[in-house]
């Protein structure tokens, strides 16, 4: 089976950021955070999972599409990867200077 490249960086971004979501999340409602905790036993488990399950269903909506120019995939998922943690950063920055 040829994983389709498109699919699996549409499917990273998305992934990626569904992460960051949770994180602040978790961060902001406890409740969220006993969501997590139900799921995985430990809040870091439970994001894990719905991750995984996130990135696979993802990847099957994508998986049909066409194939794009490769550099440009890694370039959207560096990006995403760098926007992600500086945004994460930045809400534990917030957390701690207030």
């Amino acid at each position: 089976m040829k994983l389709n490249t498109n699919a699996v960086a549409k499917s990273t971004v998305i992934t990626l950021w569904l992460i960051v979501a949770m994180t602040i999340v978790t961060e902001l409602s406890t409740p969220f955070k006993n969501v997590l905790i139900a799921i995985g036993g430990h809040h870091w488990v439970g994001k894990s999972l719905v991750a995984i399950v996130a990135l696979g269903i993802a990847y099957v909506l994508f998986r049909k599409t066409e194939q794009t120019n490769l550099p440009r995939n890694v370039y959207l998922v560096i990006g995403s990867v760098v926007a992600g943690g500086l945004t994460i950063f930045a809400l534990f920055l917030w957390e701690f200077l207030k």
